[in-house]
């Protein structure tokens, strides 16, 4: 199976705080992977590393074979990587279709002259992105709430355009920080036919998430951080049942 992103020795340290260990990662792809441990763990510090919010202190990543070593995150997400984050992040002033829209900018090869003048390019490559724009849209449910504005939305809602946004790119890895927080059962058990869906599309993702019940359901293969440390990985049965993972979350017996 391909490797399409690994962490090699991996680090970040904040002033004497080490935030991430020398974390070796192998993201497979087609596989839906779950990043999981307990608060503090380094989860979201990871995911900044990958997306180049953040700067590691040593070590590299690859995605696809190719070394992410100084690329900003918009020269990352051209390169297939995309991603969403605990808050939405939506364009409050925008239409639900125009936040998708968004998504397609990496895709965009109509320059600053066509755009301006309206040539025949641009207004073809603009309505492929309204088109693939609103097929997200239907992919998570809210086809109808295209043209709503993004901010009337109930927060459920405002997570499912988020993760429209992120597709439209199409991503050759979509990273997801906590899609699962804040929302109700019946929310979550939608979330999760959706990430199975995006999976079987052929899209490899990468999650961080806190509730269980959601990871065993969705994940292939779970990996766990605690304090910046990599302590296990396996499938969701095998982790369920490691002594390490038991500890981490549940503290040392005496």
């Amino acid at each position: 199976m391909e490797t399409i992103l690994e962490t090699r020795t991996l680090r970040k340290e904040f002033g004497g705080l080490v935030a991430v260990n020398d974390v070796d990662l192998a993201i497979e792809a087609g596989r839906l992977t779950a990043l999981i441990g307990p608060n503090g763990a380094g989860k979201t510090t990871l995911f900044n590393l990958i997306d180049g919010s953040l700067h590691p202190t040593r070590g590299e990543i690859v995605l696809g074979g190719r070394l992410l070593d100084g690329m900003p995150p918009h020269a990352r997400a051209a390169a297939g990587l995309a991603r969403t984050w605990q808050s939405a992040l939506l364009f409050a002033n925008m239409t639900v279709l125009e936040n998708v829209m968004v998504g397609r900018h990496t895709r965009s090869r109509t320059g600053l002259l066509g755009a301006a003048f309206r040539l025949p390019q641009a207004r073809r490559e603009e309505e492929e992105t309204k088109r693939k724009a609103a097929m997200y849209l239907n992919l998570v449910g809210l086809g109808m709430q295209a043209n709503e504005g993004a901010a009337a939305l109930p927060f459920g809602q405002q997570r499912l355009v988020a993760i429209a946004r992120a597709l439209a790119s199409e991503p050759r890895l979509l990273m997801l920080d906590e899609p699962g927080a804040g929302l109700n059962a019946i929310e979550k058990q939608g979330l999760a036919e959706l990430l199975l869906r995006v999976r079987e599309m052929g899209v490899t993702l990468l999650l961080v998430e806190h509730d269980m019940d959601l990871v065993m359901r969705v994940a292939d293969w779970v990996v766990v951080l605690d304090y910046g440390v990599k302590i296990a990985e396996g499938t969701a049965p095998q982790v369920q049942k490691d002594k390490k993972v038991v500890a981490a979350y549940l503290g040392e017996e005496e």
